[in-house]
């Protein structure tokens, strides 16, 4: 039986929301991978070979990659909670989905790809934030209140892959999102989240072991905060944070604060896929910059951030004919961020952010024949060095750490038709990208769960549990999440 995997989004741990976001990945996160502890570096699966879209999304290499045409049907609830957290960060998170998605041949040439889903989010206990992501730039809304937001909205995503000749591949695609969301209590804003990236991609298969990719990713995210007269007849009072120590306060009936971010990535991939031996490489480079306005009838810029990012992957793997397999990971990434007020002055850095990391992993995966066992570990490093600078308020922060992974998985096949899997990974000491958490925090993932399949039918199941712990605070923070599959093989 093969195991059909796709990319869904699974219980994120919130210090990394940030570096998964650019990540080369087509699925970082596909289901049966996810139960075996994430380890995609030696697990050997449809949506984890190294190619240009399994290794970087390249749309044009969609109709080599698939395997099948099918349709899935799937669901996910995911819940997080406790104190060990960012001030802005939800007490309480509640993450509730549905869709479907799947991949379709169109012909000898080109196939598509796609996924819906329409999902609720609930963040409870949000202390005074008035942002749905208060830490994508330095600059925080804020009220005076704890509260909590409801989101509803979709999201979907769709490739297309075109072969022109024997060996060019092209391709193109898009993301997009938009959801809605209310505080329930004073000061009462509707928050509107727009999110659009587009996917265009072109493949040179020079022979049978080289390929050669080029993606380009164009991006708008726009959200809106909205506030209205209130039911208490007195004025919206916020604070407008720039950085962490300044504010300004202000007080209205009816109002908007907007933010809209231009960005652009591209991104470079080798290809070697021998027999024995499969090995990518990608190199990425993005700009984005976000424009802070407020007003009423006439939206005026107040605040300004741009950023630039360097992100190079390099991701090995060798099976050959035993049943072992050994895989080998390397990664650079830099970015580095820097904020003005342009109703000062445009040319005076007020906030910066200068962010990097080195990775090194390396693991390996056995599997037992006789009695269709895998077992599976893996070890990633990563070395971080990291400065907030914030001129306007005086504060000064800066960390240079480094990171300790470790996975270990074990997956049990009866028949060829079930499968159970179960997984283990420990991370000690993970960094923010703002450096607003505690330090020395343990993080411990247990993940459980299998599948089933039966004329051309195959179902999934995830389930999770993670606990966040630090020794000398007596506060955590857990999470659990369950999610399921039910696909259909067309061929």
């Amino acid at each position: 039986m093969r195991i059909f995997a796709m990319r869904t989004k699974i219980s994120a741990v919130l210090l990394t929301v940030f570096v998964s976001t650019f990540a080369a990945g087509a699925g970082a996160d596909e289901l049966r991978v996810s139960t075996l502890a994430g380890a995609s570096l030696v697990i050997i699966d449809r949506d984890t070979e190294i190619n240009p879209y399994d290794f970087g999304r390249n749309p044009a290499w969609i109709l080599s990659d698939m395997e099948y045409s099918y349709i899935r049907f799937f669901s996910g609830l995911e819940e997080i909670s406790g104190n060990l957290r960012r001030n802005y960060d939800p007490g309480l998170q509640t993450d509730l989905y549905a869709g479907f998605q799947g991949i379709k041949k169109l012909g000898e040439r080109h196939a598509a790809r796609g996924r819906f889903d329409y999902r609720r989010l609930w963040q409870r206990d949000v202390y005074h934030s008035l942002e749905k992501d208060q830490y994508n730039d330095p600059f925080y809304l804020t009220d005076l209140n704890k509260g909590n937001f409801e989101y509803y909205g979709p999201t979907t995503s769709v490739d297309y892959a075109y072969r022109i000749s024997d060996r060019i591949f092209l391709g193109g695609g898009f993301d997009y999102e938009i959801d809605t969301g209310l505080k329930q209590e004073y000061t009462r804003p509707e928050l509107v989240h727009n999110y659009f990236r587009g996917n265009l991609g072109v493949v040179w298969e020079a022979n049978e072991k080289y390929q050669f990719g080029m993606i380009y990713r164009p991006t708008r995210l726009q959200n809106k905060t909205y506030f209205d007269d209130t039911d208490e007849g007195i004025d919206n009072l916020i604070h407008a944070y720039i950085g962490d120590g300044i504010y300004e306060t202000r007080n209205f009936g009816s109002y908007t604060v907007a933010e809209v971010m231009y960005g652009h990535e591209a991104v470079a991939q080798i290809f070697r896929r021998g027999e024995a031996i499969k090995a990518g490489l990608t190199a990425a480079y993005s700009f984005g910059e976000n424009d802070v306005t407020f007003g009423s009838s006439t939206q005026y810029k107040k605040f300004h951030w741009e950023e630039n990012r360097f992100d190079i992957q390099m991701k090995g793997r060798w099976t050959g004919e035993s049943p072992l397999s050994v895989g080998a990971s390397a990664r650079y990434f830099h970015a580095d961020g820097w904020a003005t007020r342009p109703e000062i002055s445009n040319n005076v850095i007020v906030y910066e952010t200068p962010f990097s990391f080195i990775e090194a992993g390396i693991g390996g995966a056995y599997t037992f024949k006789a009695s269709d066992l895998t077992l599976a570990a893996e070890y990633h490093v990563r070395l971080y060095d990291a400065k907030v600078s914030d001129y306007s308020g005086g504060f000064h922060r800066e960390s240079t750490v480094t990171t300790n992974t470790g996975k270990v998985s074990l997956e049990k096949r009866f028949l060829n038709v079930y499968s159970i899997r179960t997984g283990f990974e420990y991370i000690d000491y993970p960094v923010d990208r703002w450096l607003k958490l505690p330090q020395n925090i343990d993080i411990m993932k247990f993940t459980a769960g299998g599948g089933y399949y039966i004329r051309g039918w195959e179902i999934d199941l995830h389930l999770e549990y993670e606990d966040w712990s630090k020794d000398d605070l007596d506060v955590g923070r857990r999470g659990l999440g369950a999610i399921v599959w039910f696909t259909k093989i067309v061929e």
